[in-house]
């Protein structure tokens, strides 16, 4: 029996590149048609690289982006045709899209939902026409609710509503009002995401000059905790740090798959693949993944050998990725095969930004004793999580703990490393 699989595709396309944003992403509508024959090659690639496909059934599909929604509904099809010739897909999958206002309308909308997608990831950011001109965003405020009603239309009842706080000067006035306008929605997803100034974004740069500054940490923080208190207070569950549903069935599937270190494959320029238990053997079995041709370093055939979690990332540049799958090829830029301390690192990492914690039975002494000392000295960093299904030792992060968690994982590494 294979163990559940998932595919992310990257759509690396945008009208206009954001200033904050460090996704890799082109303006130029010109590569399109390319880019799809290419993502199309890349998925057979893998296909051609399964043991038994009936078996290796994906259970979530995801277009992010980029934009995806700058594909045409045809183009979209193409993609998602290949996707189930390849690899099947199960009856009841979660297959999401990004979408961004001033991309799509309600035709749009009603073409995507017939070809089986079934939730919308909708990258508002804001229904303040000051913060939407700050972020450079294309949309107007008017236009996200025309998304929001024309999904509501075309079918669409998983909705998720990205939205972006702790901006330059932002009052604490004008992210309460974007919250009551999210919250009038009753929508069944909330992603809220501080502003940050990544390296190699404009943002970054006018940082760099002296020409922006930040929203400070004591207001970070204490946007943080207003917004997870609000929410939740509104009835949403605060799931992951950046995210929250009114009920579990709302969750993010595919995103809890990579919190949870689940296989995944990715497709496109840029896209990151994930085998946790590593090529080797049965696992390859397990996954359905066998040897097969590729040119990154190690090789492929060479991986497949080898034990333990197997990480790789594609190649940016649109035309070398193209040349790889035109040429049968995993266009590969990378890999990297987990050590122990490794993983065990990003097992603690990933499991503390959700409310699912970490069982630290198990983990390095040192970390047990750290942990253990902060649960139990009254910080109000950690709390016990048990309950039915779960260990004495298993521990969460409370809501002032998330405001410190990479100040945690730094403590945690320190221990490991």
């Amino acid at each position: 029996m294979c163990q559940p699989l998932s595919l992310y595709i990257h759509v690396p396309f945008c009208k206009r590149k954001c200033p904050y944003c460090d996704f890799f992403s082109v303006t130029d509508p010109s590569l399109i048609p390319a880019y799809v024959a290419g993502v199309c090659k890349e998925i057979r690639i893998w296909s051609d690289m399964t043991t038994d496909r009936v078996q290796a059934p994906l259970h979530t599909l995801y277009l992010g982006g980029g934009t995806p929604s700058v594909l045409s509904v045809a183009q979209a099809a193409r993609i998602l045709e290949t996707v189930h010739q390849a690899f099947g897909v199960i009856p009841d999958a979660e297959i999401t899209m990004e979408v961004n206002p001033g991309t799509v309308d309600a035709a749009y909308l009603s073409g995507i939902r017939q070809l089986g997608i079934n939730r919308l990831s909708i990258g508002a950011q804001s229904f303040d026409p000051a913060k939407l001109s700050f972020l450079s965003r294309i949309h107007t405020r008017d236009q996200v609710f025309e998304t929001l009603s024309g999904a509501a239309r075309a079918g669409f009842s998983n909705i998720g509503l990205d939205l972006m706080y702790a901006l330059p000067q932002e009052t604490a006035d004008v992210w309460q009002t974007d919250l009551d306008t999210a919250l009038a929605l009753q929508l069944p997803h909330l992603s809220c995401y501080m502003l940050t100034l990544e390296p190699g974004t404009p943002f970054y740069g006018q940082y760099q000059s002296g020409h922006l500054s930040p929203c400070d940490p004591d207001r970070r923080t204490d946007f943080f905790v207003h917004t997870s208190r609000v929410l939740e207070h509104a009835g949403y569950a605060h799931y992951e740090v950046s995210n929250f549903a009114r009920n579990s069935a709302f969750r993010s599937v595919h995103n809890t798959h990579y919190w949870e270190r689940g296989a995944y494959l990715g497709v496109g320029p840029s896209a990151h693949s994930f085998v946790p238990d590593g090529l080797s053997g049965t696992v390859a079995q397990k996954y359905g993944v066998k040897s097969g041709p590729g040119d990154v370093p190690g090789s492929l055939p060479d991986i497949v050998k080898k034990s333990g979690p197997v990480r790789a990332w594609n190649k940016t540049d649109i035309q070398v990725w193209l040349d790889h799958v035109t040429a049968g090829r995993l266009p590969w830029a990378d890999h990297e095969i987990l050590s122990p301390a490794q993983e065990k690192m990003e097992q603690i990492m990933l499991g503390l930004r959700t409310d699912m914690g970490v069982d630290i039975n198990g983990l390095h002494p040192e970390i047990q004793v750290l942990m253990d000392r902060l649960a139990g000295q009254g910080s109000g960093v950690f709390f016990n999580h048990s309950r039915e299904g779960f260990s004495a030792r298993h521990f969460r992060l409370t809501r002032s703990g998330l405001t410190c968690l990479d100040g945690i994982v730094d403590a945690i590494i320190r221990k490991i490393t």
